[in-house]
């Protein structure tokens, strides 16, 4: 199946694409029920909300109980082989899919703007703190990426990618940038594996929560009312 390592080029992926495209293209209309993915992140919650208050049942559509996926990679996966077909995505990511890799799908709604932030270890008083260490984000294919070297190129720092465990190989003026799955970074933190993470919430407040880490920047603050997560659908 696609995997992280795929998302780097259109052709490795295509094949999976039209694979995926073709079975789904098998339902008929009304008879497909609505199959919602998502990650456990407060993106997903106009999906899930519509779904808990039977928005989609007034609608005169079956919906099956929200599926939950623990990483983009794998939520991008179970869309493109037609596991699920209502999803929350990052919007950079949509733009992969839908352009880089030609797949038929579009954006029906945006869940939310802002509301995410960098957090770090607490001993990290400041941006420029963050040179000769790693730092994660969700997706190379995220809004959260953008943000996070806009700010680092904004305080003298380069992003570069020498793979987790990257240790003394990082410059004191370059910040090591790896993917982690949400759920995986307040634990990241607490192991001291990274010096920090931008996500969205819950997982933010989860780690001041626990004492293993601190906001240093919303994200909101850097881009007023920038994208985040949008609501995707195959163009079918």
């Amino acid at each position: 199946m696609l995997r992280l390592s795929a998302l780097a080029g259109a052709a490795v992926a295509a094949p999976f694409l039209s694979a995926g495209d073709a079975m789904a293209q098998g339902f008929k209309g009304d008879d497909q029920p609505v199959k919602i993915g998502y990650l456990p992140i407060t993106d997903a919650t106009p999906l899930l909300i519509a779904h808990a208050r039977g928005l989609f049942d007034k609608e005169g559509l079956r919906a099956e109980a929200p599926r939950m996926f623990r990483s983009w990679a794998q939520i991008v996966e179970a869309f493109v082989a037609g596991q699920v077909n209502v999803i929350h995505l990052l919007t950079p990511a949509t733009l992969w899919v839908r352009y880089g890799s030609k797949f038929p799908a579009k954006i029906a709604a945006w869940n939310h703007i802002n509301g995410s932030a960098l957090t770090v270890l607490p001993e990290i008083g400041k941006l420029s703190d963050l040179g000769g260490k790693t730092v994660a984000v969700p997706f190379w294919y995220s809004i959260h990426n953008v943000l996070l070297q806009d700010m680092l190129r904004a305080e003298g720092l380069s992003a570069v990618t020498k793979g987790a465990g990257a240790g003394g190989g990082v410059g004191p003026k370059e910040v090591n940038l790896v993917v982690l799955a949400p759920a995986e970074m307040v634990s990241a933190l607490a192991a001291r594996s990274i010096a920090g993470f931008i996500v969205a919430e819950p997982f933010n407040a989860a780690a001041e929560i626990a004492g293993v880490g601190k906001v240093l920047r919303f994200s909101g603050d850097v881009w007023k009312d920038h994208a985040c997560c949008v609501t995707f659908l195959a163009e079918r």
